[in-house]
């Protein structure tokens, strides 16, 4: 009895021994196979990441701040003798053609004669005490302490502003027996054009958007030379300048950030008095940097002194489609002139009549449907994968031959459509950190609630 029940509890133990076993196996096996559902689907399914477009803005699409380089008309003037120099004609003030500009005092006589009669001359009256304001409440307004030789210069425009006021008041009252060209040690200089009489010059005088170089944008290279009553100056050296025209242009240097191309007009500030205007824009290179050029008609009075202005290039709010930078990609097109252009058989969408040589050598033509990505007055631009290189089109009506090679790159992005991707066009409008804002009125292009491609490049690896 003993052995029996001995046999029976041996056999019970070995059975839920297997039991444990088969049950360990079972669930290795699900968690294998668990395992290889996970990699499978991991590996085997499209991971991409897409993005949900959606609405946006900038708070400005440019709103950039610069020092603009002023080019003017001026025409420089150089002293008839040697000798000390006196101003007939305040500084910044208008000169007619056949007006006294300046006396050369060749012996220094007259400069003595000047300063004792000023003396008796203090007093300024009511006009030539607003010009000085002006001159103050300028430099008061537009003051920045980081700009030393802004005070430096202010110091000295006073001092001759003040000084000539006082000799052209006094000239008056001497009787100096100069009535000519020339009298004794004294010649007196006349000009022979209009315009607004300056007494410094720097060097830039003549220059045009041809002479630009990157070196004439730091600021501490520059120097002007102010030519004052009483200073000597030599013959054959300038002694003033005049200003000829009321036309005038403010030089930027761009960075590649700075997109304004499509640009014919900006909005500009000066930062020193807030005034705003907007005037004719345009974009050159010189020597492999990038230059805007703003060309303006009035206002030039207000700023002749500087050579150097802070500029800001204001815009309004740029609003659109919010999409990563990262999703936009670029992508070959084919360039065919618009005239090539046409609608064939039973097709309303347009195309292009192709050449097609047949097994026998002969010829004919056949219509070729395809989505115009984009049309401009002389081109419009066809996916790569809808021609050949070097394809033949017939011109409707004409038989004129084009041979299809020319390509241009577009910026767009790609939309995901059950799997598949589509490239569509973006116009950017504007940037907002790590974003682009792109127009949603662009033709077949992205709608809200669209999802693309975050990173552009994941389409040329799939």
């Amino acid at each position: 009895m003993s052995e029996e029940k001995t046999r029976t509890s041996a056999r019970s133990k070995n059975g839920r021994s297997r039991l444990n076993v088969n049950l360990w196996i079972i669930i290795g096996v699900i968690i294998l196979i668990y395992l290889i559902v996970r990699f499978c689907t991991y590996f085997l399914s499209d991971t991409t990441s897409l993005y949900e477009v959606v609405s946006g803005s900038t708070e400005g699409r440019f709103n950039t701040q610069y020092t603009a380089l002023v080019l003017r008309e001026e025409t420089v003037v150089n002293a008839a003798k040697t000798g000390y120099v006196n101003f007939f004609i305040g500084d910044a003030t208008p000169v007619s053609v056949g007006s006294q500009t300046y006396v050369i005092d060749e012996s220094g006589e007259l400069s003595a004669r000047l300063e004792e009669a000023s003396r008796n001359q203090t007093i300024l009256d009511e006009n030539e005490l607003r010009q000085i304001k002006n001159t103050i409440y300028d430099f008061d307004t537009s003051y920045d302490p980081n700009s030393y030789y802004d005070t430096y210069y202010f110091k000295y425009r006073l001092e001759s502003q003040v000084l000539d006021l006082i000799n052209s008041n006094v000239f008056g009252n001497l009787n100096t027996g100069v009535s000519g060209a020339a009298s004794g040690t004294y010649t007196i200089g006349t000009s022979e054009i209009s315009g607004i009489m300056q007494h410094s010059v720097d060097g830039f005088e003549g220059f045009t958007e041809d002479d630009i170089e990157a070196a004439m944008f730091r600021r501490a290279n520059y120097s002007k030379e102010i030519i004052k009553s009483n200073d000597l100056v030599e013959e054959g050296k300038p002694v003033y300048k005049v200003v000829t025209s009321e036309n005038w242009k403010l030089i930027i240097q761009l960075s590649s950030e700075d997109a304004y191309e499509d640009l014919d007009y900006v909005t500009i500030e000066f930062l020193s008095d807030g005034i705003t205007l907007d005037a004719p824009f345009e974009t050159f290179t010189k020597a492999g940097a990038r230059y805007g050029m703003i060309s303006l008609d009035k206002y030039m009075i207000r700023y002749i002194s500087d050579r150097y202005v802070s500029i800001q290039i204001v815009s309004d709010t740029a609003s659109g489609l919010k999409i990563p930078k990262s999703a936009v990609g670029e992508e070959q097109f084919y360039i065919i002139p618009v005239e090539f252009m046409t609608q064939g058989g039973n097709s309303t969408g347009n195309g292009f009549i192709k050449q097609v040589v047949n097994s026998d050598g002969t010829t004919s033509v056949d219509f070729t449907d395809c989505q115009i990505f984009k049309l401009t007055d002389e081109y419009a631009y066809v996916s790569v994968n809808d021609f050949e290189s070097g394809d033949i089109l017939i011109q409707p009506d004409t038989n004129i031959q084009y041979k299809i090679t020319a390509k241009e790159n577009l910026q767009g992005a790609y939309i995901s459509a059950g799997g598949n991707y589509s490239f569509t066009l973006v116009d950017i409008l504007g940037e907002e950190n790590g974003f682009y804002i792109v127009s949603e009125y662009t033709s077949g292009g992205l709608r809200v609630y669209d999802q693309i491609l975050k990173d552009a490049s994941e389409h040329d690896k799939r």
